[in-house]
């Protein structure tokens, strides 16, 4: 309990720090905090499909480094 607890607060620490930068970049940009988040979630979904991809030609190896 007390370890899904540390995953919890360290997870909701990290969402808050996203969340400030994500607030800095739109107020220097000058737009919607909104526009920000969306570009921020498409970078993340492409990564992620990213490496979905290599990790399938690299198939069950796991290995990431070149």
């Amino acid at each position: 309990m007390e370890e899904e607890f540390e995953e919890l607060y360290s997870a909701n620490s990290e969402l808050r720090y996203i969340t400030l930068e994500l607030m800095k970049i739109a107020t220097k940009r000058g737009v919607a905090f909104e526009e920000v988040c969306k570009e921020f979630l498409g970078n993340v979904n492409e990564l992620h499909r990213a490496i979905e991809k290599r990790s399938r030609k690299r198939g069950a190896s796991g290995r990431l480094d070149g």
